[in-house]
């Protein structure tokens, strides 16, 4: 079939046609256009990450013949007339650029009717946010007590909110702003009302790919992410498809998000986020050859890439390549060695040549680069198993918890850690924990069938055997 552009492309798939209420998607045209827009808001507002993202996808998209046409300028100074306002907002872009959040809050702090210039009062809130975010994260630096490093709070929150609440009341607020007006409201914990916020930016600003993560982040706080495709109102956007396979990802429904991504790849032939993506879904279901080949892919549209690759790594650790996984250690620390992708791809190394003090050594080293990255808690939490070093392993595992609570991996881990302190009904709970994450997944039925076996519940024991059975027990546990 040829498309509006002149593509010879096979018919949509009816997974991508129902995802978008029916229709195929709109036309390469159309897409580039959406997305060349999004990125000159998003760069100008230094939303750097949802920017990135949408800049890979319009290069991700097919060559058409549309493709030497003059892009009109899309960028959010153009209708500034003012050019003491245009003065001052470069003034602040450069403050923010060098990472003066307060200073680049100031600049915009006294100019009149803000609110009538989007992008000035964006930029302002936002590098007052930052701001906040960056002096919580050093004053949790300074305490040592878990409990009271996370009552560390965002101090600019209630400012932003305040400002932000009478113009969301008088709808005067534009998709950006919306964004930032959700994520000040997840900050205070108001999470109902910041998501219902978020679908409205999206609404207004469907390209903004870090407040659909939000929306998804936020369902997973409140423990409802299964419904929350079918109850919030998302608009008839392309977008969307997107959001959807994140989302089954999220919920473990790894075929589907799968299927989903092969679909949009179509559309997308050179898009690396996709193929990383498809290589998550099936290192999920513990296909590691047809993820490995799909990281293979990958690495050749994108050999400086390092997001995602600590989870190759985790498909070299456990196929026991120790020449692979030299090699990619080699090469991330070449690319950038300060990033927690390259230390726990280190990290890994080291844990497979059992050197696991060296290990953890890494996975600190990328926790002090981020502390909110998962990944890094649960690989230390391992290493600590590995070294019988039990309380610290606990507190890993539950400090990847509170970062995020739908990682099954961190709650399994907490499962074994108490198992193996012979804590049977401790170990019990949490691998029901990680079961109702995982259904599908023999081994959480086999690792509760265990528990009850030692704790002389054998009816119990028998019957998650037989589910472990019908999961298809790879491993034969069972």
């Amino acid at each position: 079939m040829e498309d509006a552009d002149g593509m010879d492309t096979d018919p949509p798939s009816a997974g991508l046609q129902d995802a978008f209420g029916g229709h195929a998607l709109p036309s390469v045209a159309t897409i580039r256009n959406d997305l060349i827009k999004a990125v000159a808001e998003l760069s100008f507002c230094e939303l750097a990450s949802s920017a990135q993202w949408a800049a890979e996808l319009s290069v991700a998209l097919p060559s058409t013949e549309m493709d030497d046409a003059t892009v009109p300028p899309v960028s959010s100074y153009n209708n500034i007339k003012s050019a003491k306002m245009y003065s001052s907002l470069m003034l602040a872009k450069s403050y923010f650029n060098m990472r003066e959040y307060s200073r680049a809050a100031y600049v915009l702090q006294h100019i009149k009717d803000l609110h009538t210039h989007q992008a000035a009062l964006f930029l302002r809130l936002y590098s007052l946010y930052l701001a906040g975010e960056k002096r919580k994260d050093e004053e949790a630096m300074e305490v040592t007590d878990p409990v009271q490093k996370c009552q560390v709070k965002n101090a600019e929150l209630k400012t932003i909110e305040a400002q932000l609440a009478g113009l969301h009341e008088k709808r005067l607020l534009n998709g950006l702003n919306l964004y930032l007006y959700g994520i000040a409201l997840r900050g205070l914990e108001l999470k109902e009302e910041a998501r219902r916020v978020l679908v409205q930016a999206v609404h207004v600003f469907p390209c903004n790919w870090s407040a659909w993560l939000d929306i998804i982040a936020i369902s997973s706080d409140l423990n409802d992410v299964t419904d929350v495709r079918a109850d919030l109102h998302l608009p008839d956007h392309w977008m969307v498809l997107f959001f959807q396979a994140a989302l089954h990802i999220e919920l473990q429904r790894n075929q589907e998000a799968r299927d989903l991504y092969v679909a949009l790849k179509r559309h997308f032939p050179e898009s690396s986020y996709i193929l990383s993506q498809v290589a998550a879904c099936d290192y999920n279901m513990r296909n590691f050859d047809a993820s490995q080949a799909s990281f293979d892919e990958m690495r050749k549209k994108d050999p400086y890439k390092l997001a995602s690759l600590d989870t190759y790594s985790n498909i070299l650790y456990v196929k026991e390549q120790s020449a692979a996984l030299s090699h990619l250690a080699r090469q991330a620390v070449r690319i950038d060695k300060y990033t927690p992708e390259a230390c726990c791809i280190i990290g890994n190394y080291y844990s497979l040549k059992g050197e696991h003090e060296k290990s953890v050594t890494y996975f600190q080293r990328a926790l002090s680069l981020n502390r909110n990255f998962t990944p890094a808690w649960i690989l230390m939490g391992h290493e600590f198993m590995e070294m019988k070093n039990t309380p610290s392993a606990i507190d890993a595992y539950r400090t990847a918890v509170n970062i995020n609570q739908r990682d099954y991996r961190a709650w399994y881990g907490l499962g074994q850690t108490y198992e193996l302190l012979n804590l049977h009904f401790y170990a019990l709970f949490y691998y029901k924990r990680a079961m109702t994450l995982r259904p599908e997944d023999a081994r959480m039925w086999c690792a509760m069938a265990q528990c009850y076996d030692s704790m002389g519940r054998k009816v119990e024991a028998l019957k998650c055997y037989e589910k472990a059975h019908r999961c298809g027990d790879r491993e034969r546990m069972a």
